[in-house]
């Protein structure tokens, strides 16, 4: 049996891929059984209070070696020295944490800068 013999295969745009898996997990059945998720933002939130996911340090979900992460940095704040303007923060609540599911190098490199707001967009999963 071919791959084709099996599947059905919706004809879609890569800008409508994102859309499609969501719908089709959110299905009766679906194995991830996606939450609906809440927006908020953008808003600026203090930087205390964002828990980066990225960075050198230990423990990190997505470790990145040092010397990587600070030419990243580096990079940014320079961008930034000749007028770059970045977009906010994307911010998942987890309980009490807000935690960084894009934008750890931006956070990282607006720490470096002194830095004590972040503009955040956090989506919650799940109603209330």
């Amino acid at each position: 049996m071919t791959a084709g013999e099996f599947f059905t295969v919706p004809g879609l745009q890569p800008a409508e891929i994102g859309a499609w898996v969501d719908t089709w997990l959110r299905q009766p059945g679906g194995n991830l059984g996606l939450a609906p998720r809440q927006w908020e933002g953008p808003l600026p939130v203090a930087i205390t209070a964002l828990r980066r996911a990225c960075g050198p340090e230990p423990g990190m979900e997505y470790p990145e070696p040092a010397e990587r992460w600070t030419a990243r940095l580096d990079a940014l704040m320079q961008a930034h020295q000749r007028g770059a303007r970045f977009a906010p923060l994307i911010v998942q609540r987890r309980g009490d944490v807000l935690s960084v599911r894009d934008g750890n190098h931006r956070l990282g490199a607006l720490e470096q800068l002194g830095g004590t707001e972040a503009w955040v967009v956090i989506w919650s999963d799940g109603v209330g």
